[in-house]
């Protein structure tokens, strides 16, 4: 059953969800009047549902589009002027149990010598990142438990994978890191 609240990724990541808010877009992408409300929705700056932005994305009406396209770069200007935020990548393990064929640290990939860094050496690789000027964090690893910094310089960590568990992901919430974000890549 679908909960987006629930820390179980089964109940979060649900097939039938995804399939519905597929089918629901494709139904509305059409729709001008709800794309409108939802584009004018957008000046609230409080987000959209998952069915809400599918219905944008998949919205092929070319005024439409061009609304959309200009509202993004008007929430982009708000949020981050000219900036371009990127995070440095750091590649903390590439062990990993799940079989995803489009990722290269798959178990069955039996090309890539497997590493796993120590504390010391994600240390290490912290302060060089760090010295040259990076801010932001993109933790890559497989899907198993990862290792954090607590240097207070770094304001952002993300890691494209759900936490093991809850502890882990409080624990990340509760260092000195002011954002931390983690999502999970799909693919069907």
């Amino acid at each position: 059953m679908y909960n987006p609240k629930s820390p179980i990724a089964t109940e979060f990541i649900d097939d039938e969800e995804i399939r519905d808010t597929l089918r629901y877009a494709e139904e509305n992408k059409d729709n001008l009047e709800l794309v409108n409300r939802l584009i004018d929705k957008t000046d609230e700056l409080k987000g959209l549902t998952h069915r809400e932005a599918a219905v944008l994305l998949a919205c092929e009406d070319k005024d439409a589009l061009e609304r959309i396209f200009a509202q993004a770069t008007k929430i982009k200007q708000e949020f981050y002027g000219n900036r371009i935020v990127m995070f440095a990548p750091l590649y903390l393990s590439n062990y990993c149990v799940n079989g995803c064929t489009y990722c290269p640290y798959h178990k069955k990939n039996g090309h890539i010598a497997r590493k796993k860094l120590t504390q010391d050496e994600i240390r290490r690789e912290v302060i060089a990142l760090q010295d040259m000027g990076h801010k932001r964090l993109a933790l890559e690893t497989g899907e198993e438990p990862c290792q954090q910094s607590n240097r207070r310089r770094i304001r952002r960590v993300s890691k494209p994978s759900i936490p093991s568990n809850i502890k882990m992901a409080q624990s990340a919430v509760s260092t000195s890191i002011s954002l931390p974000q983690q999502w999970k890549i799909t693919a069907n």
